[in-house]
């Protein structure tokens, strides 16, 4: 192994089969192997020069998400919130199925356990989310859905008289029904309300 110094660069040539060891004492380093520039990130991982300056560019352009958004793992975006960076996302098919308004867990155990568009953080909506939903319900409903009557659907909230309280998408205000009847059940979960993944 051979070397030359200039003032900004060290030249090494290393003989076929022989390694080399180069320790940054910073990031921002460049270091040129066979003509191709390859710089090292603030974690200290050396990429190609084109492809530091793509993920350094992209981590820049993440973009804010909107209310009815589709994503790439099939999640509907249901409400931003920029100030905290919190975004609320539904399935596809806004319910995770049926149950009564008591067995309401276990539909989200079962789209959790079957990690429903790749994800096992769902959970029960709630009464302020439900609103949401009703009140973005043209934006956020599947194509099947869009245009017809919206189905009732549970809230978390009971009166404890054996009714609980429901919406559906487009209505204004919540009604009560009994609660050994089966509705539908929708599961929400939370992320960050700027993303890459649009």
């Amino acid at each position: 192994m051979t070397g030359t110094q200039t003032q900004n660069a060290i030249e090494i040539k290393v003989s076929e089969g022989g390694s080399l060891s180069v320790t940054f004492s910073g990031a921002s380093g460049q270091l040129f192997i066979n003509g191709q520039a390859y710089a090292v990130n603030e974690t200290g991982l050396v990429l190609p020069t084109d492809v530091a300056n793509d993920q350094q560019t992209s981590n820049l352009a993440q973009r804010a998400l909107e209310v009815g958004q589709r994503l790439r793992d099939g999640t509907v975006v249901l409400s931003v919130d920029l100030n905290n960076d919190k975004a609320l996302f539904v399935p596809a098919k806004i319910f995770g199925g049926k149950a009564t308004f008591d067995n309401q867990n276990n539909v989200v155990q079962s789209v959790n356990r079957d990690a429903l568009h790749g994800h096992q953080d769902w959970r029960r909506i709630t009464d302020d989310e439900g609103e949401t939903l009703s009140k973005n319900w043209g934006k956020v409903a599947p194509e099947e859905l869009q245009g017809r009557s919206a189905p009732w659907f549970w809230l978390a909230s009971s009166d404890g008289n054996g009714f609980g309280r429901l919406r559906r998408g487009g209505e204004a205000d919540w009604h009560y029904r009994i609660r050994n009847k089966s509705s539908p059940v929708p599961v929400v979960r939370s992320g960050p309300a700027r993303s890459l993944d649009i």
